[in-house]
């Protein structure tokens, strides 16, 4: 066995891993690695992320990092204008798609004058 409690590794070699027979130690002693889903309190990286992220959202909402009240008016005036934006693109897509619309729901015109071939 190997010390300090470690599990012994195979290297590939016939002395120390399945077939070598009897000169080979049985492995005795459970890995001390579980799943994830098996274990309690896991760690999840994602939801740490996420909760960090909030976290820095909040402060970030509710601190002036040292900026002047008119940094913050006209950054919340940009704010506002490019949502305002946003809104004039959306409105000009929804148009073109009635338009779209409109035009496949009209009956086809008349055929100017047939020429007939003899």
């Amino acid at each position: 066995m190997a010390e300090n409690g470690s599990v012994p590794v195979s290297d590939g070699s016939e002395q120390n891993g399945v077939g070598s027979g009897p000169a080979a130690e049985p492995q005795t002693e459970p890995s001390p690695r579980q799943p994830r889903a098996e274990r309690e309190d896991a760690f999840a990286f994602s939801s740490w992320l996420l909760e960090g992220m909030a976290g820095l959202c909040e402060e970030l909402r509710h601190n002036d990092l040292g900026l002047p009240q008119e940094f913050w008016t006209h950054a919340y005036a940009a704010r506002r204008e490019g949502l305002l934006a946003c809104r004039a693109l959306i409105d000009a897509a929804l148009a073109h798609c009635e338009a779209d619309a409109a035009r496949k729901n009209e009956k086809p015109g008349s055929q100017r004058g047939r020429v007939e071939i003899d």
